[in-house]
């Protein structure tokens, strides 16, 4: 199996690091040890905590915590993975054999598209209209879908839109799918970053053929744990085993523990609460930024998370954009190419404050540029 490489990774593995100014990523500002674990926690783990191999579906706590971010889930329907994008890629290879179909959403991130076409499926595309800021176009997911439609795969919080589906919108996607006996995909790993405080509706529960993807880089803001999971119905997630034996096998051991505790609903009341304080702040920055940018820039406030997802009028795509930036003005932002949507960007604000503004400072060098007359752009 030969798969095209992953635009969007590869691009923030270039220049993520080259930079001096990076608003690429997705996530919020991590957090630091010290604001989950206090100081006798800490030599407790430093005296006691043995780095072994810890189970390789998941230790049974951990999987009780992921379990209770969740309406009625058994901890016995949850898999434990080193990232969610590790999760991503076990459910396209473990659910989509050749011959099957696999609706879409875009924009989105585009792992699952591209490892099940790969396999030998078709992916059949389905929008979010941003005519209608970034809602979902019921018509185009149902001319995605076909009886040999496999999979209906969803991002939501969405990234890169931060818009969030409505319970109208789920059972509508319910309905569609159990009309073809296809799987919900959602991918939910920005679950816990909504503006409004209540974190919203799973697809968990909705009907038997839901496979819930999360994790702790997102929502949680620790990215460096590399810790995700699969929740789904009980005969996929043991055969999700015997696929992840070949993959990464277990977590770390300290990964499982921190885990653990970040998952405890004290704890990740606090963890959204400090996440939602810093996008909240930011997010005035950003937008009083993209007004001082009136008909060239404009963008839907996001409903979640800690990014937006802009569109220019440029006389130059998004890609040549970005590269603008980088090579010269040291600062990176996400092309809408690598989420399947031409003239958009992706633009982190979860960022240190002084850190954004000066960023933003950064890229207003290169709009001022392309704002030019088009016979006076250099490239």
């Amino acid at each position: 199996m030969k798969i095209e490489e992953f635009k969007l990774e590869r691009t923030l593995s270039r220049f993520q690091n080259e930079v001096h100014y990076d608003l690429s990523a997705s996530g919020i500002y991590p957090m630091f040890i010290s604001e989950i674990l206090d100081e006798e926690e800490m030599m407790e783990i430093y005296r006691n905590l043995q780095l072994r191999y810890v189970h390789t579906a998941g230790t049974m706590h951990f999987r009780e915590a992921v379990s209770t971010f969740y309406d009625g889930m058994d901890p016995s329907n949850v898999f434990i993975t080193n990232g969610a994008s590790e999760s991503l890629f076990m459910v396209a290879w473990q659910m989509v054999e050749p011959g099957d179909e696999v609706a879409f959403m875009v924009p989105n991130f585009m792992a699952i598209a591209q490892i099940v076409e790969a396999n030998g499926a078709r992916v059949r595309y389905f929008n979010l209209d941003p005519s209608k800021g970034w809602s979902l176009d019921i018509e185009s997911l149902k001319k995605a879908v076909t009886p040999k439609t496999k999979l209906i795969c969803v991002c939501n919080p969405n990234n890169p839109t931060g818009t969030i589906l409505d319970d109208g919108q789920m059972k509508e996607i319910v309905d569609i799918a159990d009309l073809v006996g296809a799987y919900i995909v959602s991918d939910e790993v920005y679950r816990g970053t909504e503006r409004s405080g209540e974190v919203c509706t799973s697809f968990w529960g909705l009907y038997d053929k839901v496979i819930v993807v999360g994790g702790l880089s997102k929502a949680f803001a620790l990215p460096g744990l590399r810790v995700g999971w699969i929740a789904g119905p009980r005969e996929m997630i043991d055969q999700a085993w015997s696929y992840h034996d070949f993959l990464t096998v277990t977590i770390g051991t300290f990964s499982d523990h921190l885990g653990t505790r970040a998952l405890q609903p004290e704890m990740r009341e606090k963890i959204f609460q400090r996440n939602r304080r810093i996008a909240t702040q930011n997010l005035s920055i950003f937008s009083e930024w993209v007004k001082s940018h009136e008909g060239v820039l404009s963008f839907t406030p996001p409903q979640a998370g800690c990014f937006a997802f802009p569109d220019f009028s440029l006389p130059v795509n998004s890609w040549d954009l970005v590269m603008d930036m980088v090579h010269n003005n040291s600062v990176f932002v996400v092309p809408g190419s690598c989420f399947g949507i031409e003239n958009h960007l992706r633009m982190n604000f979860g960022v240190e404050r002084n850190y954004l503004i000066q960023g933003l400072e950064r890229i207003d060098l290169t709009i001022n540029k392309f704002k030019q007359p088009i016979s006076s752009v250099t490239f």
